[in-house]
């Protein structure tokens, strides 16, 4: 069973680089958006201005499926997957995928908005 000071460590771990994960993803965004105004004669609006706002909520839940899955396997599976040493793993391709796709859908956004 999971200690009260391992729990604070888990989520600690997972927090501290949150901030990174944001950086990330909202360079790919904001390079994306960049490049697809430039490209295209869209107007920015307060819509868009929320959509964006909107994605960085979501993402942020996503993120928290890291901690969620790792208290998960301590919690009911006795951490026989032992999901803490794949953390770094998850935290690497996690980042890497929602960068992947937030690019992606904001090239598909403006790509649709043109056409």
């Amino acid at each position: 069973m999971m200690t009260l000071e391992e729990l604070r460590s888990n989520i600690k771990w997972w927090e501290s680089k949150r901030w990174i994960y944001n950086v990330l993803v909202g360079l790919f965004g904001i390079v994306a958006i960049f490049n697809a105004l430039a490209e295209s004669p869209y107007h920015w609006t307060l819509d868009d201005t929320l959509g964006v706002i909107i994605w960085g909520i979501g993402a942020n839940i996503f993120y928290s499926l890291g901690t969620l899955v790792e208290l998960f396997d301590w919690y009911y599976l006795n951490n026989r997957i032992g999901i803490k040493k794949f953390r770094l793993s998850f935290l690497i391709t996690g980042t890497f995928l929602s960068c992947t796709y937030t690019f992606w859908c904001v090239l598909v956004y403006f790509i649709g908005s043109v056409w």
